[in-house]
């Protein structure tokens, strides 16, 4: 079941939005986010676009990325917007926007994380789906919108990215018929895996080296774990938030494991991404949620305060500032 109605009604009826993903956005809900920005502008709505930390560099091929803003211009507040669109975030704290999180503006939620909390005036969310973009196509079909080039482009990146190159288990029939579709619009997926995937110079090539060299295997070679420190960032030089976009599912690979780890330095925070397989029997969302994360059974992540220090051992430890 699902809410296309409300969240039509939700849009229809309202003229400014204050549009937001999680933070350091990525190609499903980035692409989701300017789509749906596309339609709103033909529809004679305004849109002001936000993501904290801004666009990643894989994905500043996208159309009209530059309208994504790397923080709050104005207050939430009646003042400045009429309601607010949220992609991908479980709960409203994913946006890392303070303003967005304590304002009592409308909310239109759209989501695909089982963990979503539906916190919003209207609920667009279904677990069903790969991916926020491919709940945006569906939404868009039953809104009868005419689809062109640019809108094709960023919905196709958003199920593109989130299936891991459609091999994931979470890619349905229904994915790959609506990716076709978005192909006939003019999306090409050569040029979407060429910018994602294949663009990375030779910092991001020694970056991956490093957590390739940082790799241990561990509970009887069950576990892969991996790390960033900030020494190796500091000696790695300049890095942007996106280098490592891909790597976690690239550990996954190695055979026998149960699930992979990637932890990296991001300031004072620690990120970490979680990885596994249908086939592996195991839900890395479990582990997520102990440290406040969450995500899908199969792909989850978390953020944590504190460092990562490397201890005479060799081994690694997460200590709190």
């Amino acid at each position: 079941m699902n809410n296309f109605e409300e969240a039509k009604q939700f849009l229809e009826h309202k003229n400014h939005f204050l549009m937001a993903s999680h933070s350091r956005t990525d190609g499903d809900d980035g692409g989701s986010m300017l789509a749906v920005a596309m339609v709103l502008e033909t529809m004679g709505k305004k849109t002001t676009l936000v993501a904290d930390g801004g666009v990643p560099s894989g994905l500043q091929f996208l159309p009209k990325q530059n309208l994504i803003l790397s923080e709050l211009p104005n207050p939430v507040t009646k003042e400045f917007y009429d309601g607010i669109i949220l992609f991908g975030c479980g709960k409203k704290a994913r946006t890392g926007l303070e303003g967005i999180i304590d304002s009592g503006l409308p909310i239109l939620n759209i989501d695909h994380h089982p963990d979503n909390q539906m916190y919003g005036t209207v609920n667009l969310v279904d677990p069903q789906k790969s991916s926020v973009a491919e709940l945006v196509y569906d939404f868009f079909k039953y809104l009868k919108i005419q689809f062109n080039s640019d809108i094709a482009k960023c919905l196709l990146t958003g199920m593109f990215t989130d299936t891991g190159s459609f091999m994931h288990s979470n890619t349905q029939p229904s994915t790959l018929i609506a990716a076709g579709e978005l192909m006939k619009y003019g999306a090409r997926i050569d040029k979407i895996y060429e910018s994602t995937y294949q663009n990375k110079d030779l910092t991001a090539l020694k970056a991956w080296a490093k957590a390739i060299e940082n790799t241990k295997l561990l509970n009887d070679d069950k576990v892969a774990i991996s790390v960033i420190t900030q020494e190796d960032l500091d000696n790695l030089g300049e890095v942007s938030s996106s280098t490592f976009e891909g790597f976690v599912e690239t550990l996954n690979k190695i055979p026998g494991i149960k699930f992979a780890l990637f932890l990296r330095q991001d300031g004072n925070q620690v990120k970490g991404s979680l990885r596994s397989e249908e086939n592996k029997n195991m839900d890395v969302s479990f582990l997520a949620h102990l440290f406040g994360g969450g995500g899908h059974k199969l792909a989850s992540g978390f953020e944590i305060p504190g460092q990562i220090i490397k201890q005479e051992d060799g081994s690694w430890k997460i200590e709190e500032e």
